[in-house]
């Protein structure tokens, strides 16, 4: 496993890695480690990683905006943000961070990130999507929406969007539900790639906005803060 850490503070660089070995060895995983002090070092770093440990505050480019560049270049690795402030969890959501650990970092709250990044990417994450003699294979979390257009539904992803012959209802069945809400009757919103709402529009890391009915309001709520206490906030207690 190919794994980078990007901390402007050579002793976070230390503790890290003797918790993440500790992990390797009973997990019996081989780890390789790339050692950054700031976000321009990473960025210019030309291999593939597996899994990216960011300090939010550097020196030179904080650990957000290094993100940002990181996912404008369509480099979709996991990012475990590192911060002392746990407020910026809401700021993370642009960049669709896989998790963030609160410093100095927990060796229990450091496994239980680990096992859940191993665990998601065994499993199965796609969708085959059939369209007459032609199908499509989808990873669920490239996409940010479906819209209802008749019959049919328009699927939004994070490479392009395309018209599914199957209504919203028939494509919202094959899709994990504390990951995908039904917010209105024309639209199916994922989780991963909501940046705010307010109480009839959600804002999509795209800029797109899908709506909320008023019936929808109170559950979609809800749902999403359940989505954010499981995703993001689950290492932080």
């Amino acid at each position: 496993m190919r794994i980078a850490i990007c901390d402007d503070e050579p002793l976070m660089h230390g503790l890290l890695k003797q918790h993440l070995d500790s992990y390797a060895r009973g997990r019996n995983l081989f780890v390789m480690y790339f050692d950054f002090t700031g976000g321009k070092e990473l960025l210019a770093f030309p291999q593939e990683l597996d899994l990216i440990f960011m300090d939010y505050q550097m020196k030179d480019l904080d650990g957000l905006e290094t993100a940002r560049k990181l996912r404008s270049a369509h480099i979709d690795t996991p990012i475990i943000f590192l911060t002392s402030f746990p407020h910026i969890v809401f700021d993370t959501f642009e960049v669709n961070a896989y998790r963030f650990l609160v410093k100095p970092v927990d060796p229990k709250k450091l496994t239980a990130a680990m096992d859940d990044l191993l665990s998601d990417q065994e499993t199965d994450q796609y969708i085959v999507i059939k369209d007459g003699d032609s199908s499509r294979r989808i990873n669920i979390d490239d996409i940010l929406y479906a819209e209802a257009s008749d019959k049919y539904c328009f699927i939004r992803t994070t490479e392009d969007g395309f018209v599914y012959k199957k209504t919203l209802s028939e494509l919202e069945s094959q899709l994990p539900e504390d990951r995908f809400f039904r917010s209105h009757r024309t639209y199916l919103v994922g989780f991963r790639h909501i940046v705010s709402h307010t109480e009839t529009t959600i804002v999509l890391d795209n800029q797109e906005k899908a709506l909320i009915s008023k019936l929808k309001r109170t559950p979609f709520k809800k749902a999403f803060q359940d989505y954010i206490k499981r995703y993001h906030f689950a290492n932080r207690y």
